[in-house]
């Protein structure tokens, strides 16, 4: 009886218990960071601007998740071999996964998140916003079973094998109208867009916090209208080159890589060898 009652008193803590949620972050997306020279790598002129613009957002959706009433935050500092944050930038009550290798499950294979959000995430390659790229400025597209795909959209597709939902990004305007084509009810907040060629028109940063805090509180409140975006097999993750300029200075076409899995998790572990 007692063994019983124990169980009963379990089962209804994990019950009471918040959503658990995995935060994803990188700089190009970032409100105010529009310049590849000066604001993206160590040791780079402005660099530790970046950083502290890039903690600030991250904390605002921090604090935005706790007051939805989620249980546990993890933020992967996904910028540039996780260069990009230190554990001073984040606040009591959220947890930091620095590192590399990435796994190919981006740390997500043990099953204890519900949602995933991302924080400065720039747009795929090719798309019309600030900063776009995917995984290096070699790379033309990556499609996912011919769904052409950036980074948010990789990690969104992992998240789907283990039913993580996006639930929230911000970032640039390109990104944010690329997460919602995956998951067209996630919260989102443009903080800055592309004018001109490749000028960004930035909110203010003393507007932006508030806006990505209430959307992640947003987000984690409505946590159970979203669904994964899960794949089936087989799978196939391509990338497809610009070409590649010769010493004589000609241009070279580079072949496709294709990687192949039963699973989307497959085809990642099969691009990560």
């Amino acid at each position: 009886m007692r063994l019983m009652l124990l169980f009963i008193t379990m089962a209804a803590a994990a019950t009471a218990a918040g959503p658990r949620i995995f935060m994803v972050t990188d700089m190009e997306g970032v409100g105010g960071v529009n310049n590849w020279d000066e604001q993206v790598l160590p040791g780079q002129r402005r660099f530790e601007e970046s950083r502290r613009l890039l903690a600030a957002e991250v904390n605002a959706a921090v604090q935005g998740a706790l007051e939805g009433g989620a249980s546990e935050v993890v933020i992967w500092d996904g910028h540039d071999g996780s260069r990009a944050l230190s554990v001073e930038d984040i606040p009591a009550g959220a947890r930091l996964i620095q590192g590399k290798p990435t796994p190919a499950d981006f740390y997500m294979g043990d099953g204890r998140f519900d949602g995933l959000m991302f924080v400065g995430q720039h747009a795929k390659a090719g798309a019309k916003g600030l900063l776009s790229h995917a995984q290096s400025l070699n790379v033309r597209d990556i499609r996912i079973n011919g769904k052409s795909v950036g980074e948010a959209g990789q990690a969104a597709a992992i998240g789907g094998y283990f039913k993580v939902p996006v639930i929230m990004l911000t970032g640039d305007q390109a990104a944010c109208e690329e997460i919602l084509d995956l998951q067209p009810k996630a919260e989102t907040v443009a903080v800055k867009r592309l004018i001109g060629k490749a000028s960004a028109l930035s909110l203010s940063h003393a507007e932006a916090v508030p806006l990505i805090r209430s959307a992640a509180r947003r987000a984690v409140q409505r946590i159970r209208e979203f669904s994964p975006w899960v794949i089936e097999g087989p799978v196939e993750m391509t990338f497809d080159y610009h070409p590649q300029k010769t010493s004589t200075g000609e241009l070279k076409e580079l072949p496709s890589r294709v990687f192949r899995g039963k699973t989307v998790l497959e085809a990642f572990q099969d691009w990560l060898r």
